[in-house]
Order: structure tokens, then sequence, then C-alpha cells
């Protein structure tokens, strides 16, 4: 008998499908977020790696999902980071801006501990 095993392609692809799925069931920014006329993430990455992935920005509008699950960068990692606490906590605060780190918690090729960490600041902005 043979058995199949997860390879971390496999497991993610089963990631970004899961991701998928939730982005298309999420409500849109302007039912989770009256008010919000947009809400900007930028995303700075460190790690003890030579490559780092590139900075980030992304600008929600009103009719985007509210989806706030990233996958990390590194392609062949497992993890993911999830901001939706985060940007209910700026949201609701109303503060103009928030920042944190996340570290991705994720097993990369040969089941080594990613160690990226990700820099983030949220901007909500309202009418």
């Amino acid at each position: 008998m043979k058995f199949a095993s997860l390879t971390v392609a496999g497991g993610r692809d089963a990631m970004r499908e899961r991701h998928r799925r939730a982005r298309i069931a999420a409500p849109t920014i302007r039912t989770r977020f009256p008010g919000l006329t947009s809400l900007q993430l930028d995303f700075d990455f460190s790690d003890t790696t030579s490559f780092l992935p590139s900075p980030q920005v992304t600008v929600f509008h009103p009719p985007a999902p509210a989806y706030f699950c990233f996958a990390c960068p590194y392609s062949d990692c497992s993890g993911e980071f999830d901001l939706t606490g985060m940007v209910d906590l700026a949201v609701s605060s109303r503060d103009s801006q928030a920042s944190g780190q996340l570290a991705c918690v994720g097993t990369r090729h040969r089941g080594v501990a990613c160690t990226l960490c990700l820099e983030y600041t949220i901007s909500p902005h309202w009418a």
C-alpha cells in the first residue's frame, strides 16, 4: 500500500484554496467597516537569510472583501500572517495608523522553521 505524503507544495495549494474560499465568503469592507473609504496595509519583511521579500502595499476599497490573511511570501513555507484582529482593532480605535510585528510560524523545506518577520502598518481612511 502506498501512502500519500503531504508535501510543502500540496500544503501550499491547500492553503491557497482555503484562502480563496474564505476571501469569497468574507463581507465587503463597506459592510464590515461602514464609513471607511480605504484601508492601506504596508508590509516590510526582516529575516536572518540573505534573501528578503520585497516590501508590499495593499489598498482595500469599500467593495473589496474584508479578508486580511496572507500567505508567507516564501514559496516553500506553509505559514501565513493573519492580520484580522489587528485590522479590527485599528479600525475600531479610529487611529490614523497602527503598526506591529508578526513572526511566521510556518515550516519551510525539509522541516526547517521559517524565520521571516512581518512588520506591518495599518492605515484606515475615513469619509
